[in-house]
């Protein structure tokens, strides 16, 4: 949807609020960070530095963990890919289990 000068608006379909930092996410030896998180999901970026990386197709489900700082251990989470960014740019999770203190 675009306004009257032409500028894209995002409409935001989601239920809770978005929360716009970084959780650093452990996937399969590997490290990312999360863009932004809410209580049904998450988005993980894609690494800045590997370009080529290939994203997991939409509807694959996911186990992974995040790393709080303040947490004694990690939160371990499982989700599924529901879309791959406007650009291609990571992976959307919606959660299906996580701990619901985290929540």
């Amino acid at each position: 949807m675009r306004n009257k000068k032409g500028i894209k608006i995002r409409i935001e379909k989601r239920k809770n609020p978005r929360l716009d930092f970084g959780i650093v996410v452990h996937h399969n030896p590997k490290r990312r960070m999360t863009r932004d998180s809410s209580e049904e999901g998450c988005f993980i970026k894609k690494d800045e530095w590997v370009k080529d990386m290939t994203l997991l197709p939409i509807g694959t489900a996911i186990d992974f963990s995040l790393d709080f700082i303040n947490a004694d251990d990690n939160i371990a989470v499982t989700g599924t890919v529901v879309h791959h960014g406007d650009r291609e740019n990571g992976v959307g999770i919606c959660f299906k289990r996580i701990d619901e203190r985290v929540k």
